[in-house]
């Protein structure tokens, strides 16, 4: 005997859905399903809309160990993936939703809570005191406040501040990585990231010679960086310093 498992999508009718959107969510509730090759598409629900589907007899057990076990968090990464991707659709269908088991709609047993799940929240900004690493690449400013730009790798630190004499002694190290130290004003997005709104350096330490070569590295990792095409780039690191040894 087959069995069926329905997602119930409380949004739209099967007469509005977009049928672009209708094939993402029969997409990602295969994927979580597991054993595509099982898995068919029997009909959508009147009503908000409800996608049906029908398991093979001979699979039956593995499909519904295979959500069981999703269900627990334990499901393999491209279910979990489909999971949350379903969810996420949900959401922005401004939506929740649940799979069920045959014609029960009781009988749930996965809920998405789509648009009623807590929005990630951000943080700060805050002061905190830190240091940053990096190649210094710029030290630019007219004023009594000089600004700072470091690279390290494909990350650029930018609105970094200073003093013109503690400016005037790193420009001495332009194009060498360069730890400095200071109060940095810091923003956790909601997914998480950490965004440096600012940063004052008090003070700095040239970092070791070794750390040089490893700096180079990820100047050339950098997508169109001409660092890579260099046969001597310690050489030219050096002949931009003496080019360039005051402020820019």
């Amino acid at each position: 005997m087959s069995k069926s498992y329905t997602l119930y999508i409380k949004a739209f009718t099967p007469e509005t859905i977009p049928m672009a959107r209708l094939a993402q969510y029969m997409q990602n509730l295969a994927a979580m399903l597991g054993h595509e090759n099982a898995v068919h598409f029997q009909t959508l629900k009147p009503g908000s809309t409800q996608l049906v589907t029908t398991i093979d007899h001979e699979d039956v057990p593995k499909v519904a160990n295979h959500l069981a076990q999703v269900k627990r968090g334990e499901g393999s990464p491209d279910a979990t993936k489909a999971q949350a991707e379903i969810d996420r659709l949900l959401a922005e269908d401004n939506a929740t939703g649940f799979v069920y088991e045959d014609e029960d709609e009781s009988a749930e047993i996965i809920a998405f809570p789509g648009v009623t799940r807590p929005k990630p929240r951000s943080y700060g900004p805050f002061n905190q005191e830190g240091s940053l690493d990096g190649i210094l690449i710029s030290v630019s400013g007219a004023d009594q406040t000089v600004h700072l730009q470091l690279q390290n790798g494909e990350i650029k630190y930018t609105g970094i501040d200073t003093n013109r004499e503690t400016a005037r002694r790193l420009a001495k190290h332009m194009y060498e990585p360069v730890r400095i130290f200071g109060t940095g004003r810091w923003l956790r997005d909601p997914k998480g990231n950490w965004i440096l709104k600012k940063f004052r350096v008090d003070s700095y330490t040239v970092l070791a010679a070794d750390d040089l070569k490893d700096a180079i590295d990820q100047m050339r990792d950098i997508e169109g960086s001409e660092w890579k095409n260099m046969d001597d780039p310690i050489s030219a690191l050096k002949a931009l310093r003496e080019k360039g040894n005051g402020l820019h």
